[in-house]
């Protein structure tokens, strides 16, 4: 897979969804917690792809590519700059041990109770 490391231009967080407790009023609310970030790039489908997922559980997904990391799998959740949240729904790691290798992440919004589009 051809991809220049200078396309990853975008920060984004891995984490978790845990009870945090408010220090000033010390009730308990659930929200995202970063464990670490990594820069990554929107990959973008062609319009085969995109014909061949329609109707399909992964229609309303995205795809993103990051330097290969062995450690990121379901169930950690993805988080982008502009705060939306999405679910890891697979990996294709790169396991090649090329120097520059990349994983491909299909992503699907999480939409929050009450809203309707992610945010």
């Amino acid at each position: 897979m051809a991809i220049n490391p200078f396309s990853l231009n975008k920060r984004g967080q891995f984490g978790s969804v845990e009870t945090v407790t408010n220090p000033n009023t010390g009730s308990s609310t659930r929200q995202f917690v970063a464990s670490f970030s990594r820069w990554y790039a929107v990959r973008t489908r062609t319009m085969n792809q995109t014909y061949q997922i329609y109707g399909t559980d992964l229609q309303d997904t995205i795809d993103i590519v990051i330097r290969h990391d062995p450690s990121i799998k379901p169930p950690l959740l993805f988080q982008d700059s502009q705060s939306n949240q999405y679910n890891i729904v697979s990996v294709s790691p790169d396991d090649s041990g090329a120097l520059n290798a990349f994983d491909i992440l299909t992503l699907k919004a999480i939409t929050l109770k009450g809203t309707t589009k992610n945010g």
